[in-house]
């Protein structure tokens, strides 16, 4: 009896007292969502089925030779991706050997003689610098020999245009022993005894110590700056100046665009306060190239691999083929045009000689003949030797490559060649 009397005092004395009452809604409404959500035993959880319609589809049988072939396309295309991306390093080879761009002249001064060498600065079209290598043999005179005071000194200028691979200094080896061979076969010959002979080489852009990348572009504007500094250089008043422009694998293609784009320009341009316009008497093209495209497709000659056919995605399209063309074209202008005095018809276009080795591993066989055939049928004057048992550096090394090479720059720097 006092239990019942306390709660009914309790509950009048609460009515007015809203926080007071009994939460019983509150604990209604959570006994309501308690047996909304039941508890589910661990036993009672499943995992969704894993579901793989690539795999589920094919016989157990075919998944690993499948999941092969897939890594090979995948290996395929990140290699394809990659000589996309990195085609200017794969092309213009500066870095190899390794440490080639740290390389100096006085490494090879000892197998160069009796030529002396020396590096000069100069500074592309756009501004980078560039390196040029200048090697010449001091002219001896012939004992009792009086020079004219009234006769022009004659200057031959050999322009070297090298491959794509290596430095500068690691040439002049070479490029001396043609230079003595030169020097000793004009010494022995009344016409030629008293010319002077120099090389220059040019190092492009990105190669040994000249700053920034190679690229098409910009190596045609290093080409065009160093044809330039070549007349400020070695012109004056008193030198009868001759331009012979030689160059190897990659650099053929490079010294012929040189070629044409030099005498285009002058043509159009005039070459105003650029020094004296050149006469460019002969065009050398030793292992030559006919194109970046067929080089590409003569490295991978199998047609199941897929790199021959990233042709379309090249940013590099020297051509010694469209060169012939356009120096074809441009006589032909030379021609039509009689009023022309910068640029004589008959010495417009220079002879070419294609230097090519028998056992080339980096050219094709077939590349030198379709040249020669594309030029003659062009109405260019060129020749072509062959140089048997040579390789693809060797041309010059070898007894007939050296003496065509050395016969061609005599026969174009003789006064009867004009």
């Amino acid at each position: 009896m006092l239990g019942r009397w306390t709660r009914q005092r309790l509950q009048r004395h609460t009515v007015g007292l809203p926080w007071l009452r009994p939460p019983t809604r509150t604990i209604i409404l959570d006994r309501h969502a308690c047996k909304a959500r039941p508890q589910k035993s661990i036993g009672s959880l499943k995992h969704p089925p894993s579901r793989c319609l690539f795999i589920s589809a094919i016989p157990p049988a075919l998944v690993p030779p499948t999941i092969f072939v897939g890594l090979l396309l995948g290996l395929w295309a990140w290699k394809c991706f990659w000589i996309v991306i990195l085609q200017d390093k794969l092309l213009y080879l500066a870095w190899l050997p390794p440490l080639a761009r740290s390389e100096t002249i006085e490494s090879y001064a000892a197998e160069s003689k009796p030529v002396l060498w020396k590096s000069s600065q100069i500074r592309s079209l756009d501004g980078t610098k560039l390196t040029v290598c200048e090697g010449h043999i001091p002219v001896s005179r012939r004992p009792g020999e009086i020079s004219d005071p009234n006769r022009k000194r004659k200057s031959v200028v050999i322009c070297y245009f090298q491959g794509n691979g290596g430095s500068t200094p690691m040439r002049l080896p070479l490029l001396s022993q043609v230079l003595r061979s030169t020097r000793e076969l004009a010494s022995s010959t009344p016409l030629n005894h008293d010319i002077d002979y120099t090389i220059v080489a040019l190092s492009y852009r990105g190669y040994w110590t000249s700053s920034g990348r190679a690229a098409q572009p910009g190596i045609e504007l290093d080409a065009q700056a160093f044809l330039q500094w070549v007349s400020k250089t070695y012109s004056a008043p008193d030198i009868d100046l001759e331009v012979v422009l030689w160059g190897h694998s990659l650099g053929s293609a490079i010294a012929s665009s040189a070629t044409v784009t030099y005498l285009s320009r002058l043509r159009n341009e005039g070459l105003n306060n650029q020094g004296p316009p050149l006469s460019i008497t002969g065009l050398i093209l030793e292992a030559p190239t006919s194109s970046v495209k067929e080089m590409l497709i003569s490295l991978y000659p199998q047609k199941w691999l897929p790199y021959r056919y990233l042709w379309p995605f090249l940013r590099s399209h020297w051509s010694n083929a469209t060169s012939m063309e356009r120096m074809a074209h441009l006589r032909d202008q030379f021609r039509n045009e009689k009023d022309i005095d910068q640029i004589r018809p008959p010495r417009s276009i220079p002879p070419i000689l294609l230097l090519s080795a028998e056992n080339d591993e980096v050219i094709p066989p077939h590349v030198p003949g379709d040249l020669n055939r594309s030029g003659r049928d062009l109405g260019l004057d060129i020749q072509w030797t062959d140089v048997r048992k040579a390789m693809h550096i060797e041309a010059p090394l070898k007894v007939d490559g050296r003496k065509a090479l050395v016969n061609f720059i005599l026969k174009a720097s003789s006064p009867g060649s004009r």
